[in-house]
């Protein structure tokens, strides 16, 4: 339906034209609520009555008096409610035109979106809150690629920051571990998440260890060995190991920016240089702030210090001049170098470097995005909206940079998943809805334990209904159950939701979950295997549809799916225009649902009349290709049996 409605909208703009003053984003197209209204309506009266200092009314009259008979797709174009124009398809006219474009895709916008999500600290193993974060950037990369942008995938590294620092000093100090027994160490990311809490708990009591750590800290900024070599040692073999654990889940990146990188380089001179000749940051004339470089906080009427008295940069600083990189607002650049090739397609990420390496550089350019959407929590929107205020003023006026902040809240367990992970509960968390999880105090999931956890009670449901499947077999299938119900558990909520994960809910059969909804795709991949195995056919000639032939009761329900399934992008559409992906997750739940009432009414193997065959035909193919897009988008695989 979008590519109709801009079709729509073009001709009605050139129609129109010698009558009125139109812009493209004037009309805007909904669906009626009630079929008596229409299939598409139009405020465009209401929008032209304002310019014209007339009543809606009469615009909409002339409207019609200008646009009637010019149509062939419409039986009827009419005003309602004081002025709505609202349109009406001719019967088989939708019919036939989603049998045609079933599956069309959305032309290239030419545009580069940079998307940086996961951005997990490189000192332990991924735990479940930063499966949120993966699953909503990977979910917007994979939405703004079906709208037709290009997308680049960053992961930010915080490599020089305290929490490295921590397991630093522990492995070279608490644990008294030389360099090459630190090498040795097998899944040391998973050995790291039991250290770390350890020595979190000794900064906290031993005013001496933290000492020591401030300074390993002090030595990794500075690039004094064995400190330096076993930080960028930790940091890059355990994001590897993050990189293992999200291509477990189909999440993937195209490059990882070390922040050591942006401060090596000095990516804040040409920010700086940007913001002092646009007069966005200037000495301040506070005296609690003499000799600091600050920008104005305009929502909060505050400055906020970018450069300290003693020339020192402060985070805010860092994170200014990464996003300048990103939009592409200065020349200067990282060097790069291949960091890992994922098995099966040999696809490779790049690392930013602060040296050159032979072979040099990567195959295209990085960042210079059109937008930046940075997916992190909610905790981090004070900053993110001071870099969005300083990022207008540096865009050049005909070609804003946008900058978004994609925020979301955190993900707690419920009490019954905590004690099925093995962890004790006192009386008063039994009785909480959720219970927090903290890396830090060792009170957390890691994502390999969670994954292990879903695909093994998976398993047993796999085996139960199906125990003529081979054990490899099972375990696949069983494994795109587990991926399946984990995404959509992290998409399905409001994103400013603190959301409880539980087993038992997120791998239902039944409801609101991601098996559902691969059950309904693995049932149509059934039914159109029957009609092959039955010699009938599973396509369909364009324009030999005629809805004519079903009774009331199956043409409404029939129509109000045909409906459904043509707002795919415009539902893409407003799911990112609002931030919010569980507009997309809903949609897909209500498409399962509306498909599997209407195929339990009116079977189509056994039906025998040809014509209401292939009605019943379409819409179960218009429902795989559209449940196909959206799976896609939700990172959802399609198991082979359900």
């Amino acid at each position: 339906m979008k590519y109709l409605q801009e079709e729509l909208k073009n001709e009605l703009i050139r129609l129109l034209k010698a009558d009125f003053k139109l812009e493209p984003g004037e009309i805007q197209f909904s669906i009626p609520p009630k079929r008596e209204f229409g299939d598409l309506s139009t405020t465009l009266p209401f929008v032209l009555a304002k310019k014209e200092k007339q009543k809606p009314f009469a615009i909409g009259n002339r409207i019609i008096e200008i646009i009637k008979d010019r149509f062939d797709m419409f039986s009827e174009i009419k005003l309602a409610g004081g002025g709505f124009l609202n349109f009406t398809f001719k019967e088989n006219f939708l019919v036939n035109y989603l049998a045609v474009n079933i599956h069309r895709q959305a032309p290239a916008m030419g545009l580069k979106m940079v998307v940086e999500h996961t951005s997990i600290n490189p000192n332990k193993s991924a735990h479940i809150g930063h499966l949120r974060n993966a699953c909503l950037g990977d979910a917007l990369a994979n939405a703004l690629r079906f709208l037709g942008y290009e997308v680049e995938i960053q992961n930010y590294l915080d490599d020089t920051g305290i929490q490295v620092a921590d397991v630093v000093w522990g492995l070279l100090y608490h644990e008294a571990k030389s360099f090459e027994e630190i090498t040795k160490i097998d899944k040391l990311a998973a050995y790291l998440w039991r250290l770390y809490p350890e020595v979190s708990r000794l900064f906290a009591e031993n005013e001496k260890a933290k000492a020591g750590r401030d300074e390993v800290h002090k030595k990794i900024e500075e690039k004094i060995n064995p400190e330096y070599q076993v930080s960028n040692y930790i940091a890059e073999e355990v994001l590897k190991d993050h990189i293992r654990v999200m291509n477990i889940l189909g999440i993937r990146y195209d490059l990882l920016v070390r922040e050591s990188d942006v401060i090596e380089l000095d990516f804040f001179k040409e920010s700086r240089a940007l913001m002092e000749a646009k007069g966005v940051m200037y000495p301040s004339q506070d005296p609690e702030k003499k000799g600091c470089l600050v920008i104005k906080y305009e929502k909060e009427n505050i400055e906020k210090i970018i450069v300290r008295s003693n020339n020192t940069i402060t985070y805010i600083g860092k994170d200014i001049a990464y996003t300048l990189w990103k939009v592409g607002l200065f020349d200067r650049d990282f060097y790069y170098r291949a960091f890992y090739t994922y098995p099966g397609d040999g696809k490779e990420i790049y690392i930013t470097d602060y040296t050159p390496h032979t072979p040099p550089g990567a195959p295209y350019r990085f960042g210079g995005g059109e937008s930046v959407f940075n997916v992190i929590d909610v905790r981090q929107s004070y900053l993110q909206n001071i870099i969005a205020q300083v990022l207008v003023p540096l865009s050049p006026p005909d070609h804003r940079k946008k900058f978004i902040h994609f925020a979301y809240e955190m993900v707690a367990l419920t009490p019954r998943c905590v004690e099925e992970m093995g962890f004790e509960l006192s009386e008063e968390d039994r009785k909480k809805s959720y219970v927090e999880v903290s890396g830090r105090k060792g009170i957390a999931v890691k994502a390999d334990d969670l994954m292990d956890k879903l695909v093994e009670k998976s398993l047993c449901e796999v085996k139960l209904r199906h125990p003529e499947i081979d054990g490899e077999n099972a375990r696949a299938i069983a494994g795109d159950i587990s991926v399946g119900a984990l995404r959509y558990f992290m998409i399905k909520f409001n994103a400013n939701t603190v959301i409880a994960f539980d087993f038992k809910d997120a791998l239902a059969f039944e409801g609101d979950t991601g098996p559902y909804l691969q059950y309904t795709l693995v049932r149509i991949n059934s039914i159109l295997r029957k009609l092959k195995e039955a010699g009938d056919s599973d396509s369909l000639e364009p324009g030999s549809l005629d809805s004519s032939v079903l009774d009331k009761k199956e043409y409404d329900i029939f129509y109000d799916i045909l409906l459904d399934l043509s707002l795919v992008e415009l539902q893409v559409e407003l799911a990112l225009s609002q931030q919010e992906l569980s507009g997309i997750a809903n949609y897909t739940y209500s498409l399962c649902q509306k498909f599997n009432h209407f195929y339990h009414l009116f079977p189509i193997i056994a039906e025998k009349d040809i014509r209401i065959k292939n009605l019943r035909l379409l819409l179960t193919l218009a429902v795989k290709a559209n449940l196909g897009k959206l799976f896609s988008i939700m990172g959802i695989p399609i198991p082979a049996k359900m």
